[in-house]
Order: C-alpha cells, then structure tokens, then sequence
C-alpha cells in the first residue's frame, strides 16, 4: 500500500452538453501546476450515455484517467445521480480504499478557480489528526420567512453533494444511508460519527457575482448552484481584466448591496424553487458571519 496521499476527481457526466463543459474545465486546469499527491481522474458516464473519447483524450493530458461506466439502471433526478454516485463510490472503495486521501464530486457546475485547488483542499482535510469523511459546503437548516405564520422548514442542514468524500466511504457508511438523495442520506451518519468538516474552499456562488468570488484566494472551486451553468462556467474560467483587479475595492460594498437585494427577495419571492435558492443564500451568509463573529470573540477571550 502506497503511503502517498491520492485524490480521485469524479467527473460525472450525463449528456453532451456535460462533456462540453467539463472539456473547458479540462483545458482550464491543464494550466495549473501538479499538485503534490496522486491525481486520478475518474471519467463515469451515466448508464444513459456512452463513455466519452474526448474527455478521455482531454483529462488524460493532465494525469491519470480512467473510464468507468457506471453499472446500475436508475434513470431520472435525483435517483439517476445518486446511483451514479454510490457507483463511483463503490469502485473507488475496491480499488483506492486503502490509501489516505480522498475523492471529489466534481460536477459540471463546478469550477477550480485556484491553481493551487488541490493541495489546498488536502490541506484543510489532513488538518485533524483523524481525516474525516466528508469535507464540503455545509447549508445550515432552510426556513420559509411567512409573514404572520411560523416560519416552515425547506430544507435540512447538510453538506453540499460536491464535496469531498474519504476513499474508503462506501464501505463505512451504512445501508440506510443509501436510501433518498446521496448527500442529504449520508450527512446524518457522518455527522454521527463525529467526521464532518464543513470548509469556505469550495462555496456556492452566481453568474452576477462569480467574478468577485475569483478574486476571493479562499476559495478554490465555485459552485453555480441553480445558475446557468454554461454562463456560469464561462464566467468562472474567463481570466480576471485589469479593470475588475482594480475595482475590488469596490466589492464588500456590491455584496452588501446584494444581502439587502435579496433580503427583499425573500419577501417577495415566496414560492418554488427560486424561494428556496434565496432563502439558502441569504440563511448561509447569516450562519457564516454568525461564525465568524463567535471565532473573533473566542480569540478576544482567550487573549
């Protein structure tokens, strides 16, 4: 068994139009030095599609690459992705699970921004003298703001599905925690287990303000979540202007002007999926900057 960190990077891919992205997100990390580790890519079509040349050919020009068709017959969203995902977790189980490490969902609204992305992220999961098991974006528990009525629960607390994932995890999670959408099923039992790390690297962001989060060095992988997600990966690889280095001045000012926009929003916005993203966008800023401002008085405590 190889001492030596690896990290396998899942590119789940569906259609074309997946292909087409993730070959821009390719071409974008072909920039970036080697990091230290074993990369491996590993390239899963879904069962609906056939695996892909082009990807093989693109990925394969970084690092090691291998194809797997994921086996399992389950169609439809979200059955269909959470089945790729327990696939892909079961043959990294078999083939890496004995190396320290960890693998990442890396879907194709999701962008490494950081040249550096990948030390970065082993960086924050060897910080611990035990590696945890699931490291990502967490989304504290999602409330509908009801004017005159009890506030309604939308959505469980849970770490974002693109996230990283210790290489042994299909083996040490459960069978209940195959049942229901992957990422919301597997965070109650490694919350259980005392092995969730929730990280800043990899954040949510949107095609309004995806430019200024590249400029923001902590975080390394950007994820489109409920955007466009062909704007949205253009907008993430597209390099930073002279003119938008110079003007992050400007930034803490249009991101306070953006929590007050959409402060209104969740008002207004009362319905659907749209009233959710705002509500988890609005609710995440609350729960960072709670956190932030508890860390700055624990350090004022203990000076």
């Amino acid at each position: 068994m190889s001492s030596k960190p690896l990290y396998t990077i899942i590119i789940p891919y569906f259609c074309q139009e997946e292909v087409a992205r993730y070959l821009k997100i390719a071409a974008s990390i072909s920039e970036f030095p080697e990091p230290n580790g074993d990369v491996v890519f590993l390239l899963a079509s879904s069962p609906r599609t056939t695996p892909s040349p082009d990807l093989q050919d693109a990925f394969s020009q970084i690092g090691k690459t291998l194809t797997f068709a994921c086996p399992t017959q389950i169609f439809g969203y979200p059955e269909g992705p959470t089945a790729m995902f327990w696939d892909c977790m079961g043959f990294i189980a078999e083939n890496f699970g004995d190396r320290p490490g960890f693998s990442l969902w890396l879907e194709s609204d999701m962008a490494p921004t950081q040249p550096n992305w990948v030390d970065r992220l082993s960086q924050e999961w060897f910080a611990q003298s035990e590696a945890p098991l699931l490291m990502g974006c967490f989304v504290p528990e999602i409330y509908k703001r009801r004017i005159f009525k009890p506030k309604k629960l939308m959505l469980n607390s849970h770490i974002n599905g693109g996230a990283c994932y210790s290489l042994d995890f299909a083996g040490r999670m459960p069978q209940e925690a195959r049942d229901g959408v992957f990422d919301m099923a597997v965070y109650p039992h490694a919350l259980k287990a005392g092995l969730v790390k929730s990280t800043g690297l990899i954040a949510f962001s949107t095609t309004r303000r995806v430019r200024r989060d590249l400029l923001d060095r902590n975080k390394v992988l950007l994820h489109g979540f409920m955007q466009e997600k062909d704007l949205f990966i253009e907008r993430c690889l597209a390099p930073l202007t002279v003119c938008e280095q110079r003007a992050s001045f400007f930034n803490p000012v249009i991101d306070k002007l953006e929590k007050i926009s959409r402060r209104l929003k969740v008002h207004v916005v009362r319905h659907g999926k749209q009233a959710m993203f705002e509500n988890m966008l609005l609710t995440k800023h609350e729960f960072e900057t709670s956190q932030q401002h508890q860390a700055r008085h624990a350090r004022h405590r203990a000076a």
